[in-house]
């Protein structure tokens, strides 16, 4: 125990020491706020999942005999129009979205509400990944990180197919679905034209037998799609998801993502969706190079062209919960292309400019795991559970 005397000498020594620093008290250290951090999201492997559902779902003939309205372009539609709809919620949280995104999002959501947007097990987490999130250090003075999409998502005409814009090779080409929908209605029941034309705009061409999609063509009224034209203006995101003049076709759409929503496990919706959340996107996947070298295609969907999914994680953060890093590593909606690539090596590379984020140092890095993404397609079956009865 301290003496007495000693207890008094120390507060002694600690007024002292407070008089002389009487008139320095009122400096304090200010941090200043930093501005939001963005990066541009990939929508390569959700394309590779929801490959994987429709070769599931194409394989059961009791899902398709119950469910005429499905085929594997109306999900790839749905699936790609609420990838944008999510990226724009997370843009929304952040107070970045352009005036005409505003409206449209309102909008979409006023006719589409979140609870009435299926997404299906599979997907659940992915979709989770699309958000604003707010980095760990300093808590309170640096800002959030989300997935920002151009404001002008499409070109001046439809028939340019789409801006010559890097980040518009990682994100859903709606048009480009469409365009599908239509070669599709107009070659049948032309079975000779089965080849180019019928796969473009899709990475994954293994798709239904003919059967399907003739029995398809019957049900395609039934969506009442709006006629499309080369002169197309689709600069604004409300005409390149087609719902400048009317959004009643989704409702058509949403109907088929509920049947193969309630046909997997661990289904939700986009209300279970936050715009705001999780780490996940803080957290940077560079994709592995190769053994092979994608080739340059004569189709969009040449398999030529399609790349791996090994990878390894990167990232500033230090204390990531593992479900963070387990998401990102299966969602890959926020990647770093291999510099090799013959036409997209760039892609994620150059962040310094996307906000003060991505300035943080030292840089994390994980091992390199080049084998798990295989197991999504026996993933994707083992989570099917048959059409709902």
């Amino acid at each position: 125990m301290a003496s007495e005397s000693s207890t008094h000498k120390t507060k002694l020594e600690k007024k002292t020491c407070l008089s002389f620093l009487s008139s320095f008290t009122r400096s304090q250290i200010v941090y200043p706020t930093q501005g939001i951090s963005h990066y541009y999201p990939s929508c390569h492997m959700m394309d590779y999942i929801v490959h994987a559902m429709n070769s599931t779902l194409c394989d059961n003939f009791d899902f398709k005999r119950a469910n005429p309205n499905y085929h594997p372009y109306i999900l790839r539609l749905y699936c790609g129009v609420l990838f944008w709809i999510q990226c724009l919620r997370a843009g929304n949280d952040v107070n970045d979205l352009t005036d005409v995104q505003h409206r449209f999002l309102n909008r979409f959501l006023d006719n589409h509400p979140l609870e009435t947007l299926a997404v299906p097990g599979p997907l659940l987490g992915l979709f989770k990944t699309l958000c604003s999130s707010q980095p760990e250090f300093p808590h309170n003075h640096n800002g959030k990180v989300y997935p920002r999409i151009p404001a002008q998502p499409g070109p001046a005409r439809r028939d340019a197919f789409m801006r010559d814009l890097l980040e518009s090779h990682f994100l859903p080409n709606v048009p480009g679905i469409f365009a599908l929908l239509e070669d599709l209605t107009a070659f049948l029941p032309n079975t000779s034209r089965l080849s180019k034309e019928r796969q473009a705009h899709s990475r994954y061409p293994k798709y239904p037998d003919q059967s399907l999609n003739e029995a398809f063509a019957d049900c395609y009224s039934n969506f009442n799609f709006q006629v499309t034209s080369a002169a197309d203006n689709l600069e604004k995101i409300s005409s390149f998801l087609h719902m400048k003049h009317s959004m009643a076709w989704f409702n058509q759409v949403k109907g088929v993502a509920d049947d193969v929503a309630a046909s997997f496990e661990g289904s939700g919706t986009l209300a279970d969706c936050s715009p705001h959340g999780l780490v996940a996107n803080q957290v940077m996947v560079v994709l592995s190079t190769p053994e092979h070298l994608p080739e340059s295609p004569n189709c969009i969907a040449d398999k030529r062209a399609t790349y791996e999914f090994g990878y390894q994680l990167k990232s500033t953060v230090r204390n990531l919960p593992p479900l963070a890093e387990a998401l990102a590593a299966f969602s890959q909606t926020y990647i770093r292309m291999f510099p090799n690539h013959p036409f997209f090596g760039t892609f994620g590379s150059k962040t310094l400019d996307h906000g003060p984020f991505w300035k943080i140092r030292p840089i994390g890095s994980s091992l390199t795991d080049n084998s798990s993404y295989l197991t999504i397609p026996s993933i994707v079956k083992q989570a099917f559970k048959g059409p709902a009865t």
